[in-house]
Formats: C-alpha cells, sequence, structure tokens
C-alpha cells in the first residue's frame, strides 16, 4: 500500500511538473480577430458615380457672342496612378445681330488624381489636354438679301479650373473657366451648367 502511495505520489509530481511546461512551450493562442481596416477607394471607385455624365448651361465666351448654349457629354475613359482620362464632347450654339454660330468639340482630358475630392460639398476641378473643333458661321448679309457660311476646324489645348456642387446623388451643378493656348484672349470661356449622371 506504502509502495503504491509513493508511486501515486511520484507520477502525480512528474505530472504536475510536466504539464506547466509543456504549456509554456506551446504556442500562444491567435489574437481575437480584429475589425479589418478600412480599404482605401480605389481611383476607379472615385471615378465610377461619375463615368457618365450630361451636361446643359450656358457660356459667356471671347468673341461677338454675349453667350452661346452648351450641352455636353463627359466620360471617363481610364485611370491610373496619377490621373483620370476623360473625354469630353461638347455642342455649343448662339446668335448676335445678323451672325449665328454652332460648334462641336471633342475633348481628351486629363484630371491629376490628387486634386480630386469627391467627397467635399464643392468639388474642385482641374483637367488638362488638347481639343479638336469645328466651327461653322452663317451670316445675313443686309442689303444683299443672302446668306453667308463659313466654317472652320482647328486643335487647341485647353486648362479647365472650377468645381461642382453635387444637389443630389444624380445632378449637380458645375462652373468652370477655361484657358486656350495658342489665342488671343487666352481665357476665352466661362460656364456655368446643370450636370446629369
Amino acid at each position: 500500500m506504502t509502495r503504491r502511495l509513493v508511486r501515486f505520489a511520484a507520477a502525480w509530481l512528474t505530472l504536475a511538473a510536466v504539464v506547466p511546461a509543456r504549456a509554456q512551450d506551446a504556442p500562444p493562442p491567435p489574437p481575437p480577430p480584429s475589425e479589418e481596416a478600412p480599404v482605401a477607394r480605389q481611383p476607379s471607385d472615385l471615378a465610377r458615380a461619375d463615368r457618365d455624365r450630361f451636361e446643359l448651361g450656358a457660356a459667356i465666351v471671347s468673341g461677338p457672342f454675349e453667350a452661346l448654349g452648351t450641352f455636353a457629354y463627359h466620360r471617363v475613359l481610364r485611370v491610373d496612378r496619377r490621373f483620370e482620362h476623360w473625354v469630353h464632347l461638347e455642342l455649343t450654339g448662339g446668335t448676335a445681330a445678323q451672325l449665328d454660330e454652332g460648334a462641336a468639340s471633342l475633348a481628351y482630358l486629363i484630371r491629376p488624381l490628387g486634386l480630386i475630392r469627391r467627397d467635399w460639398p464643392i468639388q474642385p476641378i482641374f483637367e488638362f489636354g488638347p481639343a479638336g473643333h469645328v466651327v461653322v458661321q452663317v451670316a445675313n448679309l443686309r442689303g444683299f438679301d443672302e446668306t453667308a457660311f463659313h466654317s472652320r476646324a482647328y486643335l487647341k489645348t485647353h486648362a479647365y479650373a472650377g468645381f461642382d456642387i453635387p444637389l443630389g446623388s444624380r445632378f449637380g451643378i458645375v462652373a468652370r473657366g477655361r484657358l486656350t493656348v495658342p489665342a488671343h484672349h487666352p481665357f476665352d470661356y466661362a460656364q456655368i451648367a446643370l450636370f446629369l449622371r
């Protein structure tokens, strides 16, 4: 009986010494799962809301016209690490005295991603790039009962600066000015329009 007690006590002490040692050697339990950090929005996500938009407004331009009516389609083509690349198609028309004018413009515009703030209530716009223009003018000649037509096509480089004011998830107001090179009057265009997306 005594031998059994001694053996039992020795086995119990051995077991008591081994279990804590093994517990110390065991790897620590994994930390509880923490909340995942929010994933930064990708440039493609930033542009998705504005991927297609239409603009209807008016512009003040340098030249014989007090104002032009404008209709435009703006679309994001692609986004890279630094820029959003846009295509901008615009139709404008105006009249002054005996002169009427219509124009179609196609521009390839680049927006630096660092200047885009789509989460602001007033969102800055800065974009630049080349544009081709086709202009048709119609003049009614007094006293001659005749109409003269004139058309021309040209390529310019433009830089636009302004801001968007969203009034809802799908519409808002855009105001922008334009610098043109080469031009006699570099600041040749100021526009305000309603945009729909």
